[in-house]
């Protein structure tokens, strides 16, 4: 990579956090070709000076770096390694940054060096807040010289990004994580629930939790959502919480801990989906874990 040129990525993968991600390398300068599913989602970026592909191959064909930021590792395998995306990876480095098991991202990995290319794991942990304003965790592994010669692209997301170690290794972190959005969460729902239906006054509630060890400050970010029920615009469906929880039900079985309360974890934001919230916020939990249709 030149020092003074910067690389074209491809950045595939422009929805809730990947279109703020790709503004951020488009304001630093990076030249970007964006494609999305949907392309209109991708088609915003252009008042950025992206470029937007019809398809995969033509985001690939020009680019040194691959950003990857897709829902699960099927949408990566049907996007990156089938027809003609797939002959484009020799010599290119793809720098996966979407939340998938560590055996999915070491899987992935092989299929992008088995056809020439590198593999750099790079989750984050943010909102679309954080993702704007370049203040995400991003997590990596790989290599530390192929850390190192992406590590500008990477700062231009997040202030400090952490080499975790080899591959698979950040991907268990994320989800190691993403198990405490879900668990925190729920418990918060679930005491708003019982002092709410006992009569409690919600404001003393909020203020005997902040003044505890047991505060988080995600704790107010969600409260007045799981009071109103008023659960748009998402920072983080419900769907893809449930999809990372399946994976860390999975991950946690493997590796032989007792952890039952997944399961409760994943029937509650099932649940929230069945309603018909997959595409809220998160918090929507709170609509499960505390139904409308209570019984007398």
């Amino acid at each position: 990579m030149d020092d003074h040129v910067l690389p074209r990525i491809a950045f595939l993968g422009t929805g809730l956090m990947g279109r703020p991600m790709a503004a951020r390398l488009l304001a630093a300068g990076y030249p970007v070709t964006a494609w999305n599913r949907t392309l209109d989602k991708a088609r915003g970026l252009e008042e950025h000076g992206a470029t937007v592909a019809p398809d995969p191959a033509a985001a690939l064909r020009d680019a040194e770096g691959v950003v990857l930021m897709l829902a699960d590792a099927p949408a990566i395998r049907d996007t990156l390694l089938t027809g003609a995306a797939a002959r484009l990876l020799d010599s290119r480095t793809v720098i996966q940054m979407g939340t998938i098991a560590p055996s999915e991202s070491r899987e992935l990995g092989a299929a992008v060096t088995g056809r020439g290319g590198s593999y750099l794991e790079a989750p984050v942990l943010g909102s679309i807040a954080e993702a704007s304003a370049g203040r995400l965790v991003v997590m990596v592994a790989a290599p530390p010289p192929l850390f190192e010669r992406w590590l500008p692209l990477l700062r231009q997301l997040g202030p400090e990004p952490r080499l975790v170690g080899p591959i698979g290794q950040a991907a268990a972190l994320k989800l190691a994580l993403n198990q405490l959005i879900a668990t925190i969460t729920t418990a918060y729902a679930t005491g708003l629930g019982l002092v709410r239906r006992s009569g409690v006054d919600l404001a003393l509630w909020a203020d005997v939790v902040r003044a505890s060890a047991l505060y988080a400050p995600t704790f107010d970010k969600k409260l007045r959502r799981m009071i109103d029920r008023d659960f748009e615009p998402a920072n983080f469906p419900a769907r893809l919480l449930l999809k990372d929880l399946r994976l860390v039900t999975a991950e946690a079985a493997r590796l032989g801990l007792c952890a039952p309360f997944l399961d409760g974890l994943v029937e509650i934001l099932e649940r929230t989906v069945d309603a018909g919230l997959g595409e809220a916020d998160y918090s929507s939990l709170a609509a499960a874990v505390e139904p409308p249709d209570r019984p007398d």
